[in-house]
């Protein structure tokens, strides 16, 4: 009796602790013999089973079971679980349990599962989550979590990440389809894996999932994750499915049609902007300005509004919308002047998508396509490609306000988009800037002391990539946040110094270069050898790379893309002093990049000059070992000093 009143009042005290009823799916998994894993991963999944089943009616029921343990300190965030949903959708229900590694078991209640919306930025949205924190998360628990959703879909595919950053031990999807259904599968960054039948269901059975490796530099997980894209096809899906990429463009077109249509407010504007005495590129210009500048980012995504871009007449009246909305109101301006635009789907971390990719609905980002006349153009701009049916196509962002007409994001460059037009679309592979366009170029006067210090006159001239990473950097920000920016670069190649001033140019001016200019000065910048003053030729801009090869490389090397730098430093030597000793040349010289450096004496003047290029936006995971040698070589240049002597 006594022990049936303390379970009791346990369950009054802790009901989540005393009265938990683990199934018996968690408890098989959580009794798995304990693998070792590197030191680096924080959680293992043990059980990840995705079980879809698709009603007659079109509407699919998803339920997850999650199984994982906790490794590490930091695997304890895995106890926060969430689950997104939205107005069309519905959460039957959200619930965790936990087994401590001292047996006490824990499972959630109904009160635990809380609500809110998933984003911050936006004006409104119907995108919301049910989330719940697991109790007892400590290393060495097994969280388990279940939930199920129902959903009317806008287009029928389903997408599976089997792979995540950590491991996952076993990983089942289940597809569930009435009859006359069928289904396509296709594969990314995995081999593929046939369906097994088990009653009523197509099953995929996959374990031993290695985590995606971190790695330096490496590309976005997205692109490199193992990835299942299941497409369903029957006679409700017509118009929401699509067989190719074709097809994906024709569903778009046929989502946006109608929304361009302009007001006489918007037609008034474009009068103003771009009157019909301006050159044809002058009005394009003009109007992709107000775009860009005057239309606001933010967004209003309820139901297919995520997805449907809202109407130009509401976009432009209330001078806002999302990217997706600012293309919409630049494409009905456009229009205006008798230029045709197009919408191009894209995702902002390169590689997501490839010439291989199967169509799917994974774009984050909305861009155009501008039509340009072959006479229109007054110079080559590194955003224009060439279609072989639509002809010139100068691809602009109209959400990115740091990015120049003409200049495309470097995240947009050498990737790959969805061309949506009133017959389709097809995938294209985005414009890539040469090297000569993105530019920093610095010079600066250096005066040395005879005690080893150093005074500093530094301006660095940006353009494209460069100028656009620049402005990203100081715009927004305080001039001591600005000071900070800087003092954190010039520590990087040196630990005493005193920064003066800050100054930027053109910070606002974006069809111009960006300049930033600053002061400092440095004690002790020379190592003082008796009548020897050993002096760094190289004081800032470090380029090379710290590469670790101990594991096989498994992914590209990502840069932002191609760069030309050049450094050009004019050290004046302290008064009694003359060069005594200046290092070779420095050169290195592989398929992705060059490097080259020179010394040069005159009088009392030290001269030390190098260029750095890179000639593509990835280096093969195959080619990382030689990267690692570029760097290196490059390093050695960098630390190279001139040997100064006390004159007799």
């Amino acid at each position: 009796m006594r022990k049936i009143d303390l379970a009791f009042f346990l369950c009054l005290l802790c009901p989540a602790l005393a009265c938990a009823t683990t199934p018996e799916w968690v408890k098989s998994a959580a009794q798995q013999p304990i693998k070792k894993y590197a030191d680096d991963v924080n959680v293992v999944t043990l059980l990840d089973e995705q079980d879809y089943s698709v009603l007659e009616s079109g509407e699919i029921v998803w339920h997850v079971r999650t199984v994982l343990r906790i490794l590490r300190p930091e695997g304890k965030a895995a106890a926060h679980f969430g689950v997104g949903f939205r107005n069309d959708s519905h959460v039957n229900y959200l619930r965790s349990w936990t087994i401590m590694p001292g047996g006490q078991e824990f499972e959630s209640r109904d009160k635990d599962v809380l609500e809110r919306t998933a984003f911050t930025y936006e004006v409104y949205s119907d995108h919301k989550v049910k989330y719940l924190k697991a109790e007892g998360a400590e290393v060495g628990s097994v969280l388990a979590f279940e939930f199920e959703r129902k959903e009317r879909p806008y287009t029928f595919q389903l997408t599976w990440y089997l792979q995540r950053i950590d491991p996952v031990e076993h990983a089942r999807f289940l597809l569930h389809l009435p009859p006359h259904w069928e289904y396509r599968s296709s594969w990314i960054n995995h081999p593929e894996s046939q369906a097994a039948n088990e009653g009523s269901a197509y099953v995929w059975d996959i374990k031993d999932i290695n985590g995606v490796q971190r790695e330096d530099a490496m590309p976005s997980w997205r692109a490199v994750a193992g990835v299942m894209i299941v497409t369903l096809f029957s006679e409700k899906t017509k118009g929401r499915t699509y067989a190719n990429w074709s097809d994906f463009g024709l569903w778009y077109a046929q989502l946006s049609a109608g929304m361009r249509e302009p007001s006489p407010a918007l037609q008034l504007k474009v009068r103003e902007l771009a009157p019909a005495n301006l050159s044809l590129l002058e009005r394009i210009q003009a109007l992709s300005r107000f775009a860009q500048k005057e239309i606001r980012y933010a967004a209003i995504e309820i139901g297919i509004g995520g997805y449907r871009p809202h109407a130009a007449a509401d976009i432009f009246a209330n001078r806002y919308g999302d990217c997706k909305d600012k293309a919409t109101v630049l494409s009905s301006m456009l229009n205006e002047i008798g230029v045709r635009s197009y919408y191009v789907l894209v995702h902002t971390d390169r590689g997501v998508f490839t010439e291989k990719s199967p169509p799917n609905l994974g774009f984050n980002h909305v861009i155009l396509a501008i039509q340009l006349p072959e006479s229109s153009q007054a110079k080559a701009m590194p955003a224009v490609f060439q279609h072989p049916r639509l002809g010139q196509l100068l691809i602009f962002d109209p959400t990115n306000d740091l990015v120049p007409f003409g200049e495309i994001p470097y995240y947009e460059q050498d990737n790959y988009g969805l061309l949506v037009n009133g017959e389709g679309g097809d995938l294209i592979h985005l414009p890539l800037s040469s090297p000569e366009l993105n530019r920093i170029t610095r010079t600066a006067r250096l005066t040395l002391l005879p005690g080893g210090g150093m005074k500093a006159d530094v301006e660095e001239v940006r353009t494209g990539t460069e100028a656009y990473l620049g402005r990203r950097m100081y715009r927004d920000r305080t001039e001591t946040e600005r000071k900070k920016i800087m003092e954190n670069q010039l520590r990087r190649a040196m630990s005493v110094f005193e920064l003066e001033s800050v100054e930027t140019a053109n910070l606002d001016a974006i069809d111009r270069e960006f300049t930033i200019h600053y002061k400092f000065s440095a004690d002790h910048y020379a190592k003082d050898a008796g009548p020897l003053l050993l002096v760094r030729l190289r004081p800032l801009g470090e380029k090379a790379r710290d590469i670790n090869t101990k594991k096989a490389r498994l992914y590209d090397f990502e840069f932002f893309g191609p760069t030309l730098q050049t450094d050009a430093f004019e050290f004046s030597l302290p008064e009694g002093y003359k060069v005594d000793e200046l290092p070779e040349a420095g050169k290195a010289s592989f398929p992705f990049g060059v490097y080259s450096s020179k010394s040069e004496n005159s009088g009392n003047t030290l001269r030390y000059s190098r260029e750095y290029k890179v000639e593509s936006t990835s280096v093969p995971a195959g080619q990382v070992p030689e990267l690692k040698k570029f760097f290196e070589q490059i390093t050695a240049d960098e630390r190279r000093m001139a040997v100064l002597k006390k004159s007799d």
